[in-house]
């Protein structure tokens, strides 16, 4: 489904968001842009192209997290142990040997929300 902005309420709704969904997208917030120079149709094709990106981007995501718990599982884990470790690898990686932020993860990360 693809946004079509009509009206100027429309477009007031989008510019509310637009700064966000740029930042999911490219990991910042837009510079340079002149949205109010944009027409509707423009706006609602950059704003569509974004969706289009995100949507992209999530996909690749999605498969190389079901790529790492598969891969995890060849070496014979079940399920909840490869994610536990998958969880365990991340909390190193990101933290090092910070304990706190990694008890952190552990407690909080994606393998507690899947198991509890």
């Amino acid at each position: 489904m693809r946004l079509a902005i009509t009206n100027h309420e429309e477009r007031e709704d989008v510019m509310m968001w637009v700064s966000d969904l740029y930042k999911d997208v490219y990991g910042f917030r837009p510079r340079c842009y002149n949205f109010d120079a944009f027409s509707n149709a423009e706006l609602s094709d950059f704003v569509n192209d974004l969706i289009e990106d995100r949507e992209r981007e999530a996909q690749i995501e999605s498969e190389a997290v079901e790529k790492a718990i598969a891969d995890v599982m060849s070496l014979g884990a079940d399920k909840e142990t490869a994610l536990r470790w998958l969880d365990q690898a991340d909390a190193f990686f990101m933290y090092g040997d910070d304990t706190f932020y990694e008890d952190s993860i552990e407690k909080y990360g994606w393998v507690a929300s899947q198991f509890e």
